[in-house]
């Protein structure tokens, strides 16, 4: 714990050192703790709303007043550039990983949760909905598989014998519409000049 604390104050030590005379910290160097309230509100508004929330409306609710009509979305996606803010970025991977460690870890909320909608479709009569969230338990306890099989038998994936009989087949086939070109032959002779 020592050693952590003497490493930490001395890589403070040798940033303020190399980057005190231009007073800013380069984004490439920061780290989580380094975000600012309103950066840490944007990522943590983008993760607890993801696929719900535009990275505009995100800004705005972080508290941002954008002076231009476009400024939020620019800004929402200069904070999610990883070459312009890593350090957002990485503290957004970070609570997206958590998240995502929480949901996968307990399956037990999703059972539940699936359970409580399906209870209450059937409260409502609404038994389409009930049946689509028994479905979805089945399918996460592994009851229901989605399976489907794909046949496709090119010339290269048949044997002598299919072979033979796929062309008695096409031969067949064309045999019928022989006639399709009707045409006599003409004998014609030629000519030599001497």
């Amino acid at each position: 714990m020592v050693h952590e604390q003497r490493t930490t104050e001395l890589d403070k030590a040798f940033v303020y050192t190399y980057y005190g005379c231009m007073g800013k910290l380069p984004n490439t160097l920061k780290s989580s703790h380094h975000l600012t309230p309103k950066q840490k509100k944007f990522a943590e508004v983008m993760v607890a709303k993801w696929g719900q929330i535009t990275k505009a409306e995100a800004v705005r609710e972080a508290g941002y007043t954008p002076k231009r009509d476009n400024g939020a979305s620019e800004l929402g996606s200069k904070l999610t550039n990883p070459t312009k803010n890593p350090h957002v970025v990485r503290y957004m991977e970070k609570l997206r990983a958590a998240e995502a460690f929480k949901w996968e870890k307990d399956k037990l909320r999703s059972y539940k949760q699936f359970d409580r909608m399906r209870e209450g479709a059937i409260e409502k009569n609404q038994f389409n909905a009930a049946i689509n969230a028994e479905k979805s338990i089945g399918q996460m306890a592994g009851f229901f598989v989605n399976k489907s099989e794909v046949n496709v038998i090119g010339l290269e994936g048949m044997s002598r014998e299919q072979l033979e009989k796929r062309l008695d087949e096409l031969e067949r086939k064309i045999g019928e519409g022989k006639n399709i070109i009707d045409a006599e032959a003409e004998i014609v002779e030629t000519i030599k000049e001497s």
